[in-house]
C-alpha cells in the first residue's frame, strides 16, 4: 500500500507498478501436463463393476492437490452411448475398463488400458486402491 506523506516513496511505487504489470502482462505458458483417469462402462452394470468404479475413484481422491490444480482428472464414460463409441477403438476396449491417459500440452503422449484391473476380486479393495494409486502416481511424475 502506498501512503502519501508529502514525499514519493519510489521503492513502494515501483513495487506496486511491477505488481500491476505482472497482473496485466501474459506470462509465458508452462508445459501443462495432466493425467486423466477414465472409467469406462456399458449400459449393463453389475455390482463388481460398480465396486471397481468406486474403488478407482477412491484411488483418484487420494490426490486432492492434483485434482484441485487440474493436473489430475476423473471421468466416468458410458461407451454404449453413440458419442462415446470412438473410445472403444481409441483405447482398444473390449469391456468395462480403467484407462490412464497422460497428456502434455493437451495432447495424449501415452495411455494405458489397465488390464490388471480384472485380476482383483470384490474382497481386495485395499489392494486394488493401492495398485491404481501407484499407477496414477507414476503418471503424475
Amino acid at each position: 500500500m502506498i501512503v502519501f506523506t508529502g514525499k514519493i516513496n519510489l521503492k513502494a511505487l515501483s513495487m506496486t507498478a511491477l505488481l500491476l504489470l505482472s497482473l496485466l502482462l501474459p506470462l509465458p505458458a508452462l508445459a501443462a501436463g495432466q493425467v486423466i483417469v477414465r472409467y469406462f462402462h456399458s449400459d449393463i452394470r453389475c455390482s463388481t463393476c460398480l465396486a471397481f468404479e468406486d474403488w478407482s475413484k477412491t484411488a483418484v481422491d487420494g490426490f486432492p492437490k492434483e485434482l484441485a490444480a487440474g493436473t489430475l482428472k476423473w471421468e466416468v464414460i458410458n461407451f454404449d452411448k453413440p458419442e462415446n463409441h470412438h473410445y472403444i477403438k481409441d483405447y482398444d476396449l473390449a469391456e468395462k475398463s480403467l484407462v490412464l491417459v497422460k497428456q502434455e500440452d493437451g495432447k495424449t503422449v501415452r495411455w494405458k488400458n489397465v488390464e490388471e484391473f480384472w485380476d482383483f476380486d470384490e474382497n481386495q479393495k485395499d489392494e486394488f486402491v493401492k495398485f491404481v494409486h501407484n499407477l496414477i502416481a507414476d503418471d503424475l511424475n
